[in-house]
C-alpha cells in the first residue's frame, strides 16, 4: 500500500504511460527502466484496488477506471509542474514542450509561418502540434493551448481574441461562369456544394437575411470531408461551392483563384481565439505563445 506522501512519483509514471502510449516510451521519457515503469503502475493499481490498463502484446488501453483516473492524474501533474515553474529562476525564460491543438484550415494557411518565427524567438520551447477538426478536451488530452474559431462555450477555459474571422461561400471563377453565380442562398440547392463534415449540421448552411434573420439552406454535393484542404482544392479546380474562414482563402481571393458569393447574406463575424485551461499560474510558454501570435496577427 502506498502512502499519501509517496504516491506522486507513481502518478507521474502512470501519466507518462498514458501520454506516450507504452511502458517503453514512458521509460525513455522519464529516464528510468521499463521494468520500473511496469512495477510502479502495478503498485498503483494495487493501491487503488482497480485495474487502470488493459495490457496486450500489441497495445495498452485504459480501462473505464483508468479513463477517470487519468484525467485526475494529468491535472495533478500539470499543477505540480506549474508550481515548480512558478518558483524556478528560469521561469523568466519560456522553455519545455508546448502542446497546441489547431484546426486543419489554420494549419494549412497562416500558422506555419508564425510558428517558424516563434521558434526563432523562443528556441527552448518544443512545439507539439495536434491538427484536428474536432473540439478537443484540453484537460483530458493534455493540450496546453488550442486555437479555435467561433464562440467559446466552455466557461472553464480562458479565451483571448487573436483576430476577427468571417466565413464566406466561395467558388472558382470557372465554376461560376459555367453554373452561374447564386444571387440568394436558396439557389444553392441547385449547385454542387462541397461539405465540411466536422460541423454539427454539415448539410445545413446558415446565412443572415433581412434584419439579421437566419436563413438555413439544405445543401447537397458529391464531396464531403473532415479536411478543409480537400474541399478547397476541389473548389479551386472548379468542382463546386464551399464555405471557408477568411484566413484560409485570403490568398486565393487576392490571386483571383476564388470568388466570394452571397456576401450580403454572410454570417455575423466571429473570431479566432487562443483558449487554454484556467489556472492560477499560466505557464510562461503558454503566455509567450499567445502573446506572440496575437501580436503577429493583430493586423
Amino acid at each position: 500500500m502506498l502512502t499519501n506522501m509517496n504516491i506522486l512519483p507513481y502518478l507521474e509514471t502512470f501519466s507518462a504511460v498514458v501520454e506516450n502510449g507504452s511502458f517503453t516510451a514512458a521509460a525513455d521519457a522519464l529516464g528510468i527502466s521499463k521494468p520500473v515503469v511496469s512495477k510502479q503502475v502495478s503498485l498503483l493499481e494495487r493501491h487503488l484496488g482497480v485495474q487502470l490498463l488493459h495490457r496486450t502484446t500489441r497495445r495498452l488501453r485504459l480501462t473505464d477506471a483508468g479513463e477517470v483516473f487519468s484525467s485526475y492524474s494529468h491535472r495533478i501533474m500539470s499543477d505540480v509542474r506549474e508550481a515548480e515553474q512558478s518558483v524556478l529562476p528560469l521561469q523568466d525564460e519560456p522553455l519545455g514542450r508546448l502542446r497546441i491543438s489547431v484546426p486543419e484550415s489554420l494549419a494549412m494557411s497562416l500558422l506555419p509561418e508564425v510558428l517558424l518565427s516563434f521558434q526563432q524567438r523562443f528556441p527552448k520551447i518544443e512545439l507539439d502540434i495536434h491538427v484536428s477538426g474536432r473540439l478537443v478536451d484540453l484537460v483530458a488530452e493534455g493540450i496546453d493551448v488550442a486555437l479555435r474559431v467561433g464562440d467559446l462555450e466552455d466557461s472553464s477555459l480562458i479565451a483571448r481574441l487573436l483576430m476577427p474571422c468571417s466565413f464566406h461561400a466561395c467558388a472558382s471563377p470557372e465554376y461560376l461562369k459555367k453554373h452561374g453565380k447564386p444571387k440568394h442562398p436558396g439557389e444553392l440547392e441547385t449547385h454542387n456544394c462541397l461539405i465540411y463534415s466536422q460541423t454539427p449540421h454539415p448539410d445545413n448552411w446558415l446565412f443572415r437575411g433581412d434584419k439579421g434573420k437566419s436563413i438555413s439552406i439544405k445543401v447537397n454535393g458529391n464531396l464531403r470531408s473532415d479536411t478543409g484542404n480537400i474541399l478547397m482544392n476541389a473548389a479551386l479546380n472548379g468542382k463546386g461551392i464551399f464555405i471557408a474562414p477568411t484566413f484560409m482563402i485570403v490568398s486565393a481571393l487576392e490571386e483571383g483563384r476564388l470568388e466570394t458569393i452571397l456576401d450580403q447574406y454572410a454570417l455575423v463575424t466571429t473570431g479566432l481565439y487562443a483558449v487554454y485551461p484556467y489556472s492560477k499560474f499560466v505557464s510562461t510558454k503558454v503566455r509567450a505563445f499567445v502573446d506572440f501570435i496575437a501580436e503577429s496577427w493583430s493586423n
